[in-house]
């Protein structure tokens, strides 16, 4: 080993011994929720969580400045019109006071039992309340609205729990009773992720744990290095390449244990290939984190692979891509030939079968609410010769489904509408797959001859839910028989967690697309299962699924047995 890695095991292994991160004492919480409806694709959805989140981190500067760079309230994404309701007894304060933020409209509300304030931002209309009213929880209180009164760009509740002075705002999933953990499962945003910060890498990382926000204090999340990088750093995502898998055992069991020590890791990932091997960002704070392999045989670390972040490769690992200044290089791992391709600095992913390149220029930065910037998609082979762009349009994006093959998504902003297509880079045909109103959550099953999304808030209830769309034929998309988070098994199948707004003990389930079958694989009865943060990853045989174990908040198992 290296000195630098010798380093890098020390403070590893120096963290493990001298770090604790205990779970959270359970207390009983003063709020109840904002809304009456329970949740779901027509009803309302988790969308931005409190505090540290990606895109605070992307917009600090802009949006939160006056909130220490965080994002500090909670944004629950529903339809305009949605009705809201008291979270407990109080006094209305404030109507339509923006001096608080969060217009067009806005609503305060005193719940002096508990010594907090609740801000209900982004409202439809002027609440029909007056300063000094009381209102009993349960009693509506307003509508929900869109920040940018369109009711298609954005709309969702922004909801701030606020100290009696104003001055702070607190984590809101400490004080309202909610399954949270259930409902970070699956979202209307993206996925309720949080920025990771390189020299503290385990700080502000889970729904649970983010910091106290005092108006006008010093910018928390002003990193030195930070992952994920910021909008436009980073290439197109991988797509899953597809590996050949075992059926699901007819009469299989499921055993979890823990494989990591207290506090590790968020956010692990598979090795592309190796069913035994994870890899996870950790080390002691002061330090620059590590990316560290896991074995699942030893239940802990094997290798320090270098500093992080994390290297940019190719989808089954095997070439690695650096981009340093305007100059971008592909290295050839197995034997560390590099050359670098004109990519103008923008950083390129590589195809599944290592033979192309794909990477998108933007004219301006995207920010929601606002019109998208002109984008353009590029292809090239994988030494950079035959370069050219494939599409030009205002916003959107790309990523590759295979060898060949390039997913094309183009925002209907008016609409509130995405249009999906396909690109063959072999002789730059185009493929339209259709247009959809509140498309959310799109995933690519490996291989790439499936999608999945799921649709959200339609006017016809009808619409909304999961869908999956083969690419390969002329396809319509089909409706499951099911909602919740989903990870892909294989090229037609999935694990999901079908939501449950009455309980944080959650329910691993498995569907089949070829065959229809669908199987629940857990009890709850008997088997607790808590997953945290929505942080759950399978295996590449399909067999593993490493979790966020909510009880004790670190890394645990799922294996299939017979």
């Amino acid at each position: 080993m290296n000195p630098q890695r010798r380093i890098l095991t020390v403070l590893f292994f120096s963290w493990l011994l001298l770090m604790s991160m205990p779970a959270s004492a359970q207390t009983p919480k003063p709020l109840g929720l904002p809304i009456a409806l329970p949740p779901g694709p027509s009803t309302w959805l988790v969308g931005q969580p409190y505090g540290n989140t990606t895109g605070a981190y992307n917009f600090g500067d802009e949006w939160y400045s006056a909130g220490q760079g965080l994002h500090f309230g909670i944004d629950i994404s529903m339809p305009c019109g949605t009705p809201l309701v008291a979270m407990a007894d109080g006094e209305v304060m404030f109507v339509d006071n923006l001096s608080f933020g969060s217009g067009p409209h806005n609503l305060l509300i005193r719940h002096n039992d508990s010594g907090l304030i609740a801000l209900y931002g982004h409202l439809l209309q002027r609440p029909a309340l007056n300063p000094g009213q009381l209102v009993t929880r349960g009693q509506e209180v307003a509508q929900s609205g869109d920040p940018d009164s369109t009711c298609v760009s954005r709309p969702h509740l922004h909801l701030e729990i606020r100290s009696l002075n104003y001055n702070t705002t607190y984590n809101p999933i400490a004080y309202i009773e909610a399954p949270w953990n259930s409902l970070a499962t699956i979202g209307s945003f993206s996925s309720a992720s949080f920025e990771q910060d390189l020299d503290n890498p385990r700080q502000w990382m889970r729904l649970d744990d983010q910091p106290d926000v005092v108006f006008g204090g010093r910018r928390l999340n002003a990193y030195i290095a930070a992952w994920p990088p910021e909008n436009g750093q980073q290439p197109p995502d991988n797509p899953p390449v597809a590996v050949e898998t075992t059926p699901l055992l007819e009469n299989s069991t499921w055993t979890a244990r823990t494989i990591s020590y207290e506090g590790c890791c968020v956010n692990p990932w598979w090795h592309p290939t190796n069913s035994d091997t994870l890899y996870v960002i950790d080390g002691s704070p002061g330090q620059r984190a590590a990316v560290i392999e896991w074995s699942i045989a030893s239940s802990g670390p094997v290798n320090v692979v270098g500093q992080a972040p994390p290297p940019y490769l190719s989808p089954d690992g095997s070439h690695q891509v650096n981009v340093t200044g305007a100059v971008t290089t592909i290295t050839r791992l197995s034997d560390n030939v590099a050359w670098d391709v004109p990519t103008s600095g923008v950083w390129p992913a590589i195809s599944t079968d290592n033979s192309r390149l794909l990477w998108i220029t933007r004219s301006g930065e995207s920010v929601p609410g606002q019109p998208p910037p002109p984008v353009t998609i590029w292809v090239s082979d994988i030494d950079g010769t035959n370069g050219r762009f494939i599409v030009s349009q205002p916003g959107g994006g790309a990523t590759w489904l295979d060898e060949a093959r390039v997913l094309v998504t183009t925002p209907v902003t008016a609409e509130r509408a995405t249009t999906l297509s396909i690109v063959d880079t072999r002789d730059d045909s185009q493929t339209l797959l259709g247009t959809w109103q509140g498309l959310r959550g799109l995933s690519i099953a490996p291989g790439g001859g499936r999608l999945l999304f799921y649709r959200t808030f339609n006017d016809d209830p009808a619409l909304d839910g999961i869908y999956t769309l083969d690419t390969q034929a002329e396809a319509q998309p089909q409706k499951l028989p099911w909602f919740g988070g989903w990870r892909w098994r294989d090229a037609d199948s999935v694990y999901y967690l079908p939501l449950d707004a009455t309980t944080n003990v959650q329910t691993l389930a498995y569907y089949n697309f070829a065959t229809g079958e669908d199987r629940r694989l857990t009890d709850p009865a008997n088997f607790p299962l808590t997953i945290a943060n929505g942080d759950w990853s399978v295996s590449p045989d399909g067999r593993r699924i490493v979790y966020l174990n909510a009880a004790d908040l670190t890394m645990w198992l799922l294996e299939e047995t017979a």
